[in-house]
């Protein structure tokens, strides 16, 4: 993994959509096992960390980097320390995927630790969750850094991780950033 501590440079061009586009940086681990996604926003902790939980934020974001025609049909978050959060998002000639995670550990707005199952189908979760910690930091006072730690229970192929999910969540939280930047 290249060096998961670097963050994006903090130019003062971060004013521009475009500009916080060029800041994230995902790194997959060497191993396939563990990313780190750094991302720079334009509004404050308390928003961020907003849009990453409530459900009418989620529902105008979270599809965003899935292919056209997607639809979000479920959308359930309760952001307290043992609260459950459920996606369920129905890609066209694919059916749904859902998303089926616990929160293990809330700290308002300036972090997230989640177990999370990913489930292609209708199926029930099953096995050991992929565990998260997102964190939010105050950059002035009109930016937030964020930082996703995510350690996966099997190992990702790299080039369809980078084609495929780092493409989606990169998509997916520009639109993030024009919802809660007001853009």
């Amino acid at each position: 993994m290249t060096d998961s501590t670097s963050q994006p440079d903090l130019q003062p061009d971060l004013a521009t959509l475009d500009a916080r586009r060029g800041s994230t940086r995902i790194d997959l681990s060497e191993d396939g096992s563990s990313y780190v996604c750094v991302r720079v926003f334009g509004a404050p902790p308390a928003r961020v960390f907003r849009a990453f939980t409530e459900p009418e934020d989620l529902r105008v974001w979270f599809p965003s980097g899935a292919p056209p025609g997607s639809e979000l049909t479920v959308c359930e978050s309760d952001p307290v320390a043992g609260g459950r959060y459920r996606y369920v998002l129905v890609i066209p000639e694919h059916g749904p995927m859902s998303w089926h995670g616990t929160y293990t550990g809330v700290d308002r707005p300036h972090r997230l630790d989640a177990d999370e199952w990913f489930v292609m189908g209708e199926a029930a979760p099953t096995g050991p969750p992929t565990t998260q910690t997102l964190t939010f930091e105050p950059s002035g006072d009109r930016f937030t850094l964020m930082t996703m730690r995510v350690d996966m229970p099997e190992a990702e192929d790299p080039e369809t991780f980078m084609d495929q999910a780092a493409a989606g969540l990169t998509t997916s939280l520009a639109s993030m950033d024009e919802l809660v930047s007001g853009t």
